[in-house]
């Protein structure tokens, strides 16, 4: 049974992280982020990026503005054809 406190109320606005392949260059992959959140119709900004420990994955963080759970989903879906991706958090 779900409680009440734990039903999301939209809009809700959060920093996710894009976990990609340092193969993909960096311009490139900030570019692929930037098309999939403007095409969801999702307001965002860049946060920062970070390596990890043995450079294999660079980690992209953008804070987004989501409007409901359709737009979320949405959201999502359009973040897993970026090429490299590894995960979305």
């Amino acid at each position: 049974m779900t409680k009440p406190q734990d039903k999301v109320v939209y809009p809700q606005n959060f920093d996710i992280k894009l976990i990609i392949s340092a193969e993909i260059a960096m311009e490139e992959a900030k570019q692929n982020i930037s098309r999939a959140l403007s095409e969801s119709q999702t307001v965002h900004s860049f946060v920062n990026i970070r390596s990890s420990g043995k450079g294999n994955y660079l980690s992209y963080c953008y804070n987004i503005d989501i409007e409901s759970k359709e737009h979320l989903e949405r959201t999502y879906a359009l973040l897993r054809t970026i090429p490299g991706l590894k995960f979305a958090l």
